[in-house]
């Protein structure tokens, strides 16, 4: 039983002073052009305007004046609490309504909307940069 325990204490001075005298050290220099971080910079100022400019609405309707009108009645009564908006896209009509930053909002609104309005659907929107 002692051979196995001078074994076993032989083996794990081995494993251990291996570790120290084949271990490595070393330093890692990285060359960056300039170029670079002014693209990057660029990126993430870009990434931000159209984050910025980005929301959520829901469209109701798609189609004919009548039915656009009736279908903004009929959400301003059900949902007073949502702002909704009629628009005119050559050659149709839209009804949209809320403007929401975050989808898992828009979604949950969604959830509530489609109930009434089974047609419903999420759709990302951006406002236009005009400069």
């Amino acid at each position: 039983m002692k051979a196995i325990d001078c074994k076993t204490l032989y083996l794990l001075t081995l494993s251990i002073s291996s570790t120290f005298l084949f271990s490595q050290e070393s330093k890692v220099l990285v060359k960056q052009d300039a170029k670079l971080d002014t693209l990057l910079n660029l990126k993430i100022s870009l990434d931000r305007a159209r984050y910025d400019s980005e929301y959520f609405t829901l469209q109701l309707y798609y189609g004919n004046l009548d039915v656009a009108n009736e279908t903004l009645e009929s959400f301003q009564e059900s949902f007073p609490h949502i702002a909704v908006d009629l628009s005119f896209e050559t050659p149709n009509y839209k009804v949209q309504a809320g403007r929401f930053k975050d989808k898992i909002e828009g979604l949950k609104t969604l959830d509530t909307v489609k109930k009434a309005f089974p047609a419903a659907f999420l759709l990302t929107r951006r406002d236009l940069i005009l400069e």
